[in-house]
């Protein structure tokens, strides 16, 4: 089973950073215990993995504190669609978790989007108080998470900086 590694803190968000590695979703913890909410960076290639696999890291995800999901790799659409229908499933009558997709981006610009956009919806914004970003399958996917992460100031400039 993986765990989650802290890798510092974000000054602007407040928010703890930390990064998970697994080889599979199987991999992953049901319990995370990061202690909160928190923003979920899901990079993961889901071709071939079954809705039913996928249902059940979202539901984990989301009974752990997970307080927005931006999914990121191949198949990407589907696995927030599955995220979508977890939270539903849970939380019927909210709060809500927040999900996006980055089909079409870069894994870094999708990362950005989680450290730096990412706004849960207001009943769960107070209590998430860290950024996890989960990597499925890559420890090349993992090793940028961490780059970007250990300087997060230097990883914006960076990405802002080419547009």
């Amino acid at each position: 089973m993986g765990k989650a590694e802290h890798i510092g803190d974000d000054g602007v968000s407040s928010r703890g950073l930390f990064v998970l590695e697994a080889l599979s979703a199987q991999d992953i913890p049901k319990e995370i215990g990061l202690g909160g909410g928190f923003v979920c960076l899901l990079a993961w290639d889901a071709t071939g993995v079954s809705d039913d696999s996928v249902l059940a890291l979202a539901k984990s995800l989301i009974a752990d504190g997970c307080a927005y999901a931006c999914c990121w790799g191949a198949d990407c659409e589907r696995v927030h669609d599955l995220v979508d229908q977890a939270m539903m499933e849970l939380l019927p009558a909210g709060p809500h978790v927040m999900t996006t997709w980055h089909n079409d981006e870069p894994l870094e610009e999708a990362l950005w989007f989680a450290m730096f956009n990412s706004y849960p919806d207001p009943e769960l914004f107070d209590s998430c108080r860290s950024m996890l970003g989960i990597s499925i399958g890559s420890k090349e996917w993992a090793t940028e998470i961490r780059a970007a992460m250990s300087d997060p100031r230097a990883f914006s400039a960076r990405v802002v900086g080419r547009g």
